[in-house]
């Protein structure tokens, strides 16, 4: 099957909330699922919110389809100037692969799409991400393509922190 890549609309919102929740429990509930990841992924990724983000100039979002049906999607932010790098303010927010898709290039794809995105509209193809230090799957992917952890930061929800690396 072929990666049809694309932007995203306002369309995509309940999907791309459904894979959001997926793919964020599965890197952060390796122990199971309790309370305050329940209620983090429930009330972060719905459609509203998604719709809602899809109408801001400042971010842009690419999904992945494989024969009509989502797979992936990249977020970019393109006013998140980043504490540790000050010199980028182009955040790649987020790039989510469905499990059962991992592997295929999707990943390599979007990023892709997102490094020319960004040097469409800024003239230069830097983004900076924040990468869970504990998925070592994804930091892994990003230095496959030439990025390098650059500092720290704890992500913080429910009174639970998670160490987060800043990767350019």
């Amino acid at each position: 099957m072929t990666i049809a890549l694309r932007l995203a609309t306002r369309e995509d919102a309940p999907n791309l909330a459904a894979l959001s929740i997926q793919v964020w429990l599965h890197t952060y509930a390796t122990t199971g699922l309790r309370t305050a990841l329940s209620e983090y992924v429930l009330a972060e990724f719905t459609a509203a919110r998604f719709r809602a983000l899809l109408d801001d100039a400042n971010l842009l979002v690419v999904v992945a389809e494989m024969d009509a049906h989502l797979v992936g999607y990249a977020k970019l932010d393109f006013e998140a100037p980043c504490a540790d790098l000050p010199e980028l303010s182009v955040e790649l927010a987020t790039l989510y692969v469905q499990e059962h898709f991992a592997g295929r290039g999707i990943g390599s794809s979007l990023l892709s799409a997102c490094r020319a995105h960004a040097l469409r509209r800024t003239g230069a193809p830097d983004l900076w991400l924040s990468v869970y230090h504990l998925n070592r799957r994804a930091v892994a992917f990003y230095e496959k393509h030439g990025m390098t952890v650059r500092g720290s930061f704890f992500f913080e929800f429910g009174g639970e922190r998670h160490k987060n690396w800043i990767m350019r």
